[in-house]
């Protein structure tokens, strides 16, 4: 009996290392996972060496400097994240049955939408569930839908992005997509109007990460134009690209809600672009298809959704004096 219970040892699948090749393909190194996790990188090499020495598989293949997952590293990282996808919608139902109203609550969010759009989804929840923790976590498009479809959080805010088919998505048209430009600049002397992409060869222009939903669209727009615009800064942060923009150093896009408390203090005019695809700027919400939400994400889903269309009326009836 004792030999069938170390033998059973032997073969178990120890879900530290697992968690170990999640962070490893999540970030992209056994380095990099191990400064995510907090931890010494030979930690996880070892955890992973005896995954390895112990099914007598080759879980990690190494190109050059980079470091994948082999065909059965990824199998096996698929069934550690369905176990973690089981455990939490167990939890779930045992939250929902229970009555509980403690817990965390995880939604990963695009910078341009933290204070115009949570706040308002978050009062009712904090009200509804006071001993409810949210968490935060700020990215670019792709990385908020990374985010959902490994499950590092519930619920998805960020720019309208390419099609997944593990995600359900729910898109609502957003305010116009704009080009931001201090009050002194030579632009904004004309006033408010719209402007041809054509009409910005000359300026000093601020670009955004290509993961960025914005900088998709403004891509997307330049390629239709067959123009090639090269910008004079680029950085990962909204605000950065306002702040620039407000100093009269260059010109920024994006929409007029994510440069909201810019446009109101005066320090930003918008200037809507003139294309179709300016146009079609959405923005969404997103959930893994085949989850299931605690009551509580449950809840905040329905209320983001809701703060969502509420803001775009707001934002459409703004539209008229920003731009």
């Amino acid at each position: 009996m004792e030999k069938d219970e170390e033998a059973d040892r032997d073969n178990a699948l120890n879900t530290r290392s697992l968690r170990y090749l999640h962070e490893i393909e999540v970030h992209g190194g056994v380095r990099a996972a191990a400064d995510a996790l907090g931890i010494n990188a030979s930690v996880v090499s070892r955890q992973v060496a005896q995954l390895e020495r112990r099914h007598r598989v080759v879980l990690l293949e190494r190109h050059g400097r980079r470091v994948a997952l082999s065909d059965i590293g990824r199998s096996l990282l698929e069934h550690f994240r369905e176990s973690c996808r089981r455990d939490a919608d167990m939890l779930a139902q045992l939250e929902e049955f229970r009555g509980l109203r403690r817990g965390r609550v995880g939604i990963g969010v695009g910078e341009g939408f933290v204070e115009n759009l949570l706040a308002i989804a978050l009062e009712r929840f904090s009200a509804e569930f006071p001993d409810i923790v949210v968490e935060l976590h700020s990215g670019s498009t792709a990385a908020i839908t990374a985010m959902v479809r490994n499950d590092e959080v519930d619920i998805g805010l960020c720019a309208g992005g390419k099609r997944d088919p593990s995600i359900r998505a729910k898109s609502f048209r957003a305010a116009p997509f704009c080009a931001l430009v201090s009050p002194r600049h030579a632009l904004a002397a004309a006033g408010p109007r719209r402007i041809r992409l054509d009409e910005l060869k000359a300026q000093r222009l601020i670009f955004m990460p290509e993961q960025f939903g914005a900088q998709q669209y403004l891509d997307a727009i330049l390629h239709a134009e067959r123009l090639n615009l090269a910008p004079a800064y680029r950085c990962d942060l909204f605000s950065a690209a306002q702040a620039i923009a407000a100093a009269g150093l260059g010109v920024a896009f994006m929409s007029t809600d994510a440069a909201r408390q810019y446009l109101d203090a005066g320090r930003l005019v918008a200037l809507e672009l003139e294309h179709p695809i300016a146009r079609e700027f959405s923005s969404q919400i997103l959930r893994r298809v085949g989850r299931r939400l605690s009551p509580a994400a449950e809840f905040l889903w329905r209320q983001i959704g809701d703060a969502m269309q509420r803001t775009l009326r707001v934002s459409r009836s703004k539209a008229g004096k920003d731009s």
